[in-house]
């Protein structure tokens, strides 16, 4: 039995590639638009009448998930650098 190996770090110029590259950068913008309003409700919610309220456990909550919200857009573009978004 003869296995093929591919080489991930072969150009493929394929039509295929070059459509996955397009939805790979449209699936992008979409979780970026997702985030900014995903970070909207947090920061509403973080500026609305419940910010003296908020306990320390809940600040940190906050600045864990702003630091995700950073990570995954970091990640994103990365992959995308990189070729394909995973």
């Amino acid at each position: 039995m003869l296995v093929e190996a591919q080489n991930p770090l072969r150009e493929d110029r394929g039509v295929d590639s070059l459509y996955s590259q397009q939805f790979s950068i449209g699936i992008f913008f979409f979780m970026l638009l997702a985030i900014i309003f995903f970070a909207s409700i947090v920061v509403g919610f973080m500026a609305g009448k419940n910010v003296k309220g908020l306990k320390r456990g809940e600040k940190w909550l906050f600045a864990w998930i702003f630091l995700g919200i950073v990570v995954a857009v970091i990640f994103g573009a990365l992959q995308l650098l990189g070729g394909y978004l995973v």
